[in-house]
């Protein structure tokens, strides 16, 4: 049996490794790709980890998708090898992981989230190691608080969110055992090592500043009046991203088991409700991450399988439907090119949903030759070489993608014009000295940005129009402007200062 659930978590690994090397990347990925460029001790708005774990696949499988998403398929793999020791501490089976497993694999956030990476994912394996070590500890085996300590410094390298799973540590303390534990020099020596492995986002943090920290604390979220409207939005995704009938049994499976006196179990619940009640609390005051959830949806489901909640009969209802969502996400994915095939738009919001709306999603590769094309003419013109002229947009994802599309041909830099507190690690990047006399060729798809480029380079020409078709009725449209020589490259090409004496 144990060879067999290994059989599966391999199958279904490949299967993510298929569908990550198919799906074109999202502009976060490229992020992502371009920051593991530029190797660094952590970087401005996310810890190291994902980043690292890029480097190597790059090197063995060359600027792809799938080197990219290395590290979400990875974390599916290792989510595999630590749910079959963890459900075995809490009294369950070989069986009983590889339902779980699949159960993963029925909910949406998971069938998709192995194939796409993001900090979370990578982040929710850690922390369910975490609580893999926290069940342990709270059991009495001592040697588990040096993974606990490992798990949460590694977690930390990769989302400062796993600050949650303090929660299910502090609740292993309740076992007489575990408490006597701290009475050794081992749990101390485990926080040591923990608190050393985040060390790269303090020493990056004291090279610059702490603009990490200033914008974990303050920068990312703009607080609002409280009210509920966040928390009803947060929930409601979680129905989807579970799939809605197995969301509503993970939810009520958290009950039963915290009617279980063992304080393993405790742990179990603690670690289930941790990253809702956390997030639950943010929520009241701002928007959050509707996937941000996803590591107590995964120990909702260990708790769910070991409880044996609900008829199974109405599990397998809710897994066919969590399978259908994923079905219907990826075949929309797939017909979404037909809906480009005529002009339409969705009356409520037409500035939001329509076809050319969608049709940004699509064209990516035709975008990037033609902004290539518009490079190069400009070096012709101008007899300077074609790698001397920088591309760059007021989009960071743009800004990337096209670095990635492009093979790191394209020299591209991020223009920081629009206020966005997102995506700057490229700030940190390059010095002032880089951009002195410098030309850029700036190209956006949202046009009125000509005024704040002239009141930040010496001359600017707006150049016309960059239209790509797309399908029968769809297009994207550049503005496209020549930029040269910044007045003052700081702070919207870089908050580095001069390195010249």
């Amino acid at each position: 049996m144990k060879n067999r659930y290994f059989l599966l978590v391999a199958g279904l690994t490949l299967a993510h490794a298929v569908g990550a090397a198919l799906a074109p990347l999202s502009g976060d990925e490229a992020y992502y790709w371009d920051c593991s460029r530029h190797l660094d001790w952590s970087y401005f708005d996310q810890p190291p980890l994902t980043i690292w774990l890029m480097i190597p696949f790059r090197f063995l499988l060359g600027e792809t998708a799938l080197a990219v998403r290395a590290p979400a398929i990875l974390a599916g793999l290792l989510a595999g090898f630590f749910l079959l020791p963890l459900v075995r501490r809490l009294g369950g089976t070989t069986r009983d992981a590889t339902l779980v497993y699949l159960l993963l694999h029925a909910q949406p956030i998971f069938a998709l989230g192995f194939s796409y990476t993001s900090t979370d994912v990578v982040m929710g394996t850690a922390y369910l190691g975490a609580i893999w070590a926290a069940v342990a500890v709270a059991q009495g085996c001592r040697r588990a608080w040096w993974g606990l300590g490992i798990a949460l410094g590694v977690g930390f390298l990769a989302k400062f969110s796993i600050i949650v799973a303090f929660l299910p540590a502090a609740v292993a303390l309740l076992s007489p055992r575990a408490r006597a534990d701290l009475k050794t020099v081992t749990p101390w020596a485990a926080a040591l090592l923990s608190m050393v492995l985040t060390a790269p986002v303090w020493i990056w943090g004291a090279q610059h500043d702490w603009d990490n920290i200033a914008f974990q604390l303050a920068g990312r979220h703009s607080p609002e009046a409280v009210g509920l409207k966040y928390v009803f939005e947060f929930l409601g995704a979680n129905l989807l991203l579970a799939s809605p009938v197995l969301a509503v049994l993970l939810l009520a499976s958290c009950w039963p088991a915290l009617q279980r006196k063992d304080p393993a179990w405790r742990v179990a619940v603690a670690g289930a409700v941790a990253p809702f009640l956390f997030f639950g609390l943010v929520a009241l005051r701002t928007r959050v991450g509707a996937h941000w959830g996803g590591p107590g949806l995964m120990m909702m489901t260990v708790l769910l399988v070991l409880t044996g909640l609900g008829a199974r009969r109405l599990r397998k209802i809710g897994a066919i439907v969590g399978f259908a969502i994923t079905g219907l996400a990826l075949l929309l994915a797939l017909l979404a090119p037909l809906f480009l095939d005529f002009e339409w738009s969705y009356k409520p919001r037409p500035e939001k949903i329509s076809s050319e709306k969608l049709a940004r999603a699509f064209g990516t590769d035709l975008l990037v030759d033609g902004v290539r094309q518009r490079r190069d003419l400009w070096a012709e013109e101008a007899g300077v070489p074609a790698d001397s002229i920088y591309v760059g947009s007021e989009s960071y994802t743009k800004t990337h993608l096209a670095a990635f599309v492009s093979k790191g041909e394209l020299e591209s830099r991020f223009l920081h014009i629009k206020g966005g507190k997102h995506g700057l690690a490229s700030l940190y990047w390059y010095p002032p000295e880089d951009f002195e006399g410098c030309r850029i060729l700036f190209f956006t798809e949202n046009p009125g940005q000509e005024e704040m480029l002239r009141q930040l380079f010496r001359k600017v020409e707006v150049r016309p129009p960059l239209v790509i078709p797309v399908g029968e009725a769809g297009q994207r449209t550049l503005s496209i402007a020549r930029c040269e020589d910044p007045l003052d490259p700081r702070p919207f090409l870089t908050r580095l200062h001069g390195t010249r004496p």
